[in-house]
């Protein structure tokens, strides 16, 4: 998901720069993304933290992070609204993302 985020932010950025005008005003793009996992957000967050185990190419999304185009926000496992589309839930947990998300 953060590969397609950098995407769209780089277009974007780019249209600008080309005098693609978007908006009446300048707009300011960034984005919000929500993670559960301690470990993913310490690893986007901590500039200094180094592992083995992740490529290289992965690396870069931190300077988005650091340059405050891309946010990461920690929030609760029950509340993760994305875990309607990758993971099998139970049908309560099911229907409380749902509702989150479609209102019904």
């Amino acid at each position: 998901a953060m590969r397609d985020v950098v995407f769209v932010v780089q277009l974007m950025e780019e249209l600008q720069k080309n005098g693609v005008q978007l908006h009446q005003s300048k707009p300011e793009i960034k984005c919000r993304v929500f993670e559960d996992n301690i470990g993913a957000l310490e690893l986007a967050r901590l500039p200094k933290l180094r592992t083995k185990h992740i490529a290289i190419n992965y690396h870069h999304f931190r300077s988005f992070v650091a340059d405050k185009k891309i946010e990461i926000e920690h929030v609760d496992t029950k509340n993760q609204i994305a875990d309607i589309a990758t993971k099998a839930l139970p049908r309560v947990q099911f229907e409380i993302l749902r509702k989150k998300l479609l209102g019904w």
